[in-house]
């Protein structure tokens, strides 16, 4: 069946996408064109604006692709629509006025989203209802309560908070916060979300991201509430901030989401992330330092859904997202001990050095000496955050995780004199 949305980017309709049997064609329109200039990537690396009519189907399906949950995920949200779980775009007219991103979609012809939005206020034991019921999808978004579109696999809802509590988006409201369930009590892997608010406790101290993230109980149900970084909250209603991430910048399709992990390919790969920087004129400091900061931490989950790229309004500017998604990984005993993307060619996250990391940055074009001291900077930076938070904060934290990450950034410490 043909379908076509119309995709609103910030308050411009930029561009229609339809969908005819197995393929999907996105042309951009004349407003979006007039605003921003023919080339620009204002919304995606490989999908410049264009006059000519279409974009490369296949960069345009896996970009789609991208704004969508991965595996059971997907499918459970198109089952409870009704939707073939293959129909890309019937899962974005149902659940793609709230994505990652600034991106919205709705159908060809309405009106802008701005017009419609708004929030439907509930309290927190909806909140724990919603949980509970994502997880029983076992990987999931809440479903018909929770209208939201984002990657990944954790069962997880986004809500906006305001003045009140919580509420949920509709019609175009966009989310300010995402809430992800925490692991069962039994799992090897159940201080996920403590490790995570712990993570990222100490990339805010060294500058790494803007995310505040708290461990919460809504009834019975403990889970991590995060904020987003791809929103801007005022009085008024809430701006969004468009970003891609690294698999969509690079055209990668994380359907089979085994592609996320670069696992001896050559996509998606730290050196592809930081061409897609220097394409857009920015500078490759930042991610080298979220690469040391991933081995300091032990977090082998750093794949390519877990870097962005922010896309700013003017349609020139970009740069590294905020550090998102982070966790601690080598203190437990599943870990698989190799990281998500290969550090100067290495994978086993305890053979990767202070020199591999400088090496990384060297292989990017970085000059020796700026690669060598954004690396000790960092290392620094990080041993000085762990001597600086507070470890109370983060009761489920065990001291093995705390003790881990120590070991990893005194180990790195001691091999700086040698760069």
């Amino acid at each position: 069946m043909n379908r076509a949305l119309d995709l609103w980017l910030y308050g411009t309709r930029a561009a229609t996408v339809t969908s005819r049997a197995d393929r999907l064609d996105l042309v951009w329109s004349d407003a979006a064109v007039a605003r921003w200039g023919v080339g620009s990537r204002v919304a995606s690396h490989l999908l410049p604006l264009a006059t000519t009519d279409g974009a490369h189907p296949a960069r345009v399906r896996a970009w789609l692709e991208g704004l969508l949950p991965e595996g059971r995920t997907r499918t459970a949200m198109a089952v409870e629509h009704r939707i073939d779980p293959d129909d890309t775009l019937g899962i974005l007219g149902i659940y793609g006025k709230d994505t990652a991103g600034a991106l919205v979609f709705v159908d060809e012809g309405a009106p802008d989203p701005a017009t419609t939005a708004h929030l439907e206020p509930i309290d927190r034991d909806e909140v724990a209802a919603m949980l509970r019921r994502s997880a029983s999808y076992g990987t999931a978004d809440g479903r018909l309560d929770s209208l939201t579109s984002l990657a990944g696999m954790e069962p997880k809802v986004a809500l906006a908070r305001h003045a009140d509590g919580w509420a949920r988006v509709r019609a175009g409201a966009a989310s300010t916060h995402i809430i992800k369930l925490s692991r069962p009590a039994r799992s090897p892997t159940r201080d996920l979300i403590d490790t995570e608010a712990a993570s990222l406790d100490l990339a805010r101290r060294i500058g790494l991201t803007t995310v505040d993230a708290s461990v919460e109980q809504f009834e019975d149900v403990r889970a991590i509430v995060v904020s987003r970084y791809d929103r801007v909250v005022s009085d008024g209603p809430t701006g969004r901030i468009h970003q891609e991430d690294l698999a969509q910048a690079l055209g990668i399709s994380t359907s089979d989401p085994e592609r996320k992990f670069q696992r001896g390919r050559a996509l998606p790969s730290y050196a592809a992330a930081a061409r897609v920087l220097t394409d857009g004129g920015a500078r490759t400091d930042d991610l080298l330092r979220l690469v040391t900061f991933t081995v300091a931490i032990g977090n082998t989950d750093a794949h390519a859904k877990n870097h962005s790229f922010v896309r700013h309004p003017d349609g020139a500017r970009l740069n590294l997202a905020p550090a998102y998604d982070i966790s601690m990984h080598e203190h437990t005993t599943v870990s698989s001990g190799r990281l998500a993307l290969a550090v100067s060619g290495k994978d086993a996250i305890a053979t990767i050095t202070a020199a591999d990391l400088a090496d990384e940055g060297r292989s990017w074009g970085m000059a020796p000496r700026r690669a060598q001291r954004v690396v000790a900077q960092t290392v620094q930076a990080v041993d000085d955050a762990l001597a600086d938070v507070d470890r109370d904060a983060h009761p489920g934290v065990s001291p093995a995780a705390w003790g881990n990450v120590q070991q990893r950034v005194g180990r790195l410490a001691g091999q700086l004199a040698r760069l």
